[in-house]
């Protein structure tokens, strides 16, 4: 046999050595190809150098500050100075309504009238019996200065005239609240009784509201409570657009336990009634004034840490910057925090961070 075919034999009986040998011509075949890849990476590398990513572009626009007031905004409630529920103060029928629903009345002005029934006979009766109580005291007092009558005699006199004087004294107080009469200056806002109907005492007859000055409720916080004074200016803007000036007549100095909040209350002259009780409004209590610079809510932006706040230009670098809401108007809102001047970011905002280097535009050169 020759050696040629025992060499195949040899390889048939060892196939492993086989895939050995095809293994390690994979594993050169491989290696020498990443070699070429890396080798003609190289090569376009030096023949291509890296490119930079481009500068974003912004605009910016250079705001200055003013000097404002800083102001604290609450929201409130108008409500009367204050209100009053007229109640009966005798039984009877009601026989006359003199006070329209709505109508402005006077302090004593009468509202409605109850019937007096026999309420003047008995105080005829009962004035009668008070001049005969009156005869017997003198005549016991005259008998006892004789001798003729003790002191228990004059004594049970007296008593007997100062019931008959209560007696008097009652029934005028009862013929005098058959007039129901308004408790003071306001309008009648609600009238629960109309002619005919029968009270009985303590039902409720008219409610009326004293509406100057109107009063605008509001709650402030903890850390506000203390820059409030007494008779501090506050600016109000009624539900209906109405714009209104007041003066603070009162501050709480108990907090509402379930709000941790301090009422206050800011009095608004209304001597014609035109401002209405039940309103919501938006109170601004003016303080010192500090240098705010003006922007459109739209510039507004959040850190990652989700601060609110402006993004500015420094040095071709943005720069987040925190800031404070002074006070807020129909076109815009004034910030603190900024300082005297600020290169603001005003197009661009959204696709830049802090830290990032922007190529800065003016946006009025830009509009131009």
């Amino acid at each position: 046999m020759s050696k040629k075919m025992l060499s195949r034999q040899w390889l048939a009986e060892r196939p492993y050595i086989v895939a050995v040998v095809i293994s390690l011509v994979l594993v050169l075949w491989m290696v020498s190809g990443a070699s070429g890849s890396d080798a003609a990476k190289d090569d376009t590398a030096q023949a291509h150098p890296q490119e930079h990513a481009p500068i974003p572009k912004v605009q910016v626009e250079t705001l200055h500050a003013q000097s404002v007031f800083d102001v604290i905004g609450l929201y409130g409630r108008t409500e009367p100075d204050r209100q009053a529920t007229v109640k009966a103060e005798t039984a009877g029928q009601i026989i006359e309504v003199l006070a329209e629903r709505g109508a402005r009345v006077k302090q004593g002005e009468i509202i409605a009238l109850i019937d007096k029934n026999d309420l003047p006979h008995r105080l005829v009766q009962s004035k009668s019996l008070l001049a005969q109580r009156e005869i017997e005291y003198q005549g016991a007092l005259k008998l006892n200065r004789d001798g003729y009558q003790g002191q228990v005699q004059v004594s049970t006199a007296e008593a007997n005239l100062k019931a008959a004087k209560a007696q008097v004294v009652n029934i005028e107080i009862a013929l005098d609240n058959t007039t129901v009469r308004a408790p003071f200056d306001g309008v009648m806002n609600t009238r629960y009784v109309e002619q005919g109907d029968y009270v009985k005492v303590g039902d409720d007859v008219a409610m009326v509201a004293d509406l100057d000055p109107l009063i605008v409720r509001a709650h402030v916080t903890e850390s506000q409570v203390s820059n409030v004074q007494l008779d501090q200016i506050a600016d109000i803007q009624l539900l209906n657009k109405q714009n209104v000036t007041g003066k603070v007549r009162y501050i709480a100095s108990v907090a509402d336990d379930a709000t941790n909040t301090f009422k206050i209350e800011v009095a608004v002259e209304n001597a014609d009634y035109q401002l209405l009780a039940g309103l919501s409004s938006e109170v601004e209590i003016a303080l010192e004034k500090t240098d705010a610079i003006k922007v459109t809510p739209a510039l507004l932006a959040l850190d990652e840490q989700g601060n609110i706040g402006i993004k500015t230009v420094e040095n071709n670098k943005v720069k987040f910057t925190g800031i404070n809401v002074v006070k807020s108007e129909s076109d815009g809102i004034w910030l603190s925090g900024l300082g005297e001047q600020a290169d603001i970011i005003t197009l661009g905002q959204g696709f830049v961070r802090e830290g990032d280097e922007v190529e800065a535009i003016d946006a009025q050169a830009a509009k131009g």
